[in-house]
């Protein structure tokens, strides 16, 4: 299936799940959010008051928020436009907001008329059929002492090939082949959305290839005295930060 279509079916998805997300994350997310990603991910960026950051496939704005809230100029998009549609509702002050798709290379290039201090991107990659794109024009967008962090399912721990066993412990298979297959996140979503699997491996070296160098990498776990799960002992999520080489 080629990514052209795969995407054009995503984009529809994501339009059709929208709501449900919305009504899932609220204004500032879900435990996942708050414990895992949003702290760590602000901590990598290290933005200050006035920085500008880029907020890849923004959703319905969940982080930025936060970071405009501290006084960071956001520019957020996502390719849905019920996602930003829903992010508009919130406040949104210090935020513009825009419907562009990370997979088009004209969109990208819209994206140039500035550089920015940060560029994020939560939990989106795994949701993309390309992100070699996107990939190939960070090091234009980004100021030369910026940082690029984005977070993933952990696809060690936290994929299709990963099966829970009783005792919390886990049975991985064939991690290293890259997949597509559809599954859903929260319960409440009505269609399926596509997951797109790729080991560590692809997306570090997808960086050195494009002149970034890994100075971060963070594998959060939720504590164990809040939830004593598998996701205590594993991390779900993975968090990396890139620089210009």
């Amino acid at each position: 299936m080629k990514s052209e279509k795969v995407n054009k079916e995503n984009r529809n998805i994501w339009d059709v799940n929208a709501n449900d997300w919305d009504e899932a994350m609220g204004e500032a997310g879900n435990d996942w959010h708050k414990e895992l990603i949003a702290p760590e991910t602000e901590r990598l960026l290290g933005l200050k008051e006035g920085d500008r950051l880029l907020d890849v496939g923004c959703g319905n704005g969940l982080f930025a928020r936060r970071m405009a809230k501290k006084g960071i100029q956001v520019r957020a998009f996502d390719f849905s436009e019920n996602n930003i549609r829903n992010a508009k509702k919130y406040d949104c002050d210090n935020i513009s907001y825009e419907v562009l798709d990370a997979t088009n290379d004209a969109d990208l290039e819209s994206l140039q008329d500035m550089t920015y201090d940060g560029i994020v991107s939560n939990m989106v990659f795994m949701d993309m059929p390309d992100i070699e794109k996107l990939f190939k024009q960070i090091h234009k967008l980004l100021t030369d002492e910026g940082s690029f962090v984005f977070s993933i399912q952990h696809p060690c721990f936290n994929s299709e090939f990963v099966e829970v066993q009783e005792s919390n412990s886990l049975v991985i298979h064939d991690y290293m082949k890259e997949s597509t297959s559809k599954g859903t996140a929260i319960t409440t979503q009505k269609q399926e959305q596509f997951y797109f699997h790729r080991p560590i491996s692809y997306y570090l070296n997808l960086g050195v290839q494009n002149a970034l160098v890994i100075d971060g990498f963070f594998e959060p776990t939720f504590e164990q005295n809040n939830r004593d799960d598998v996701f205590s002992k594993f991390p779900p999520i993975l968090i990396v930060r890139m620089r210009k080489a």
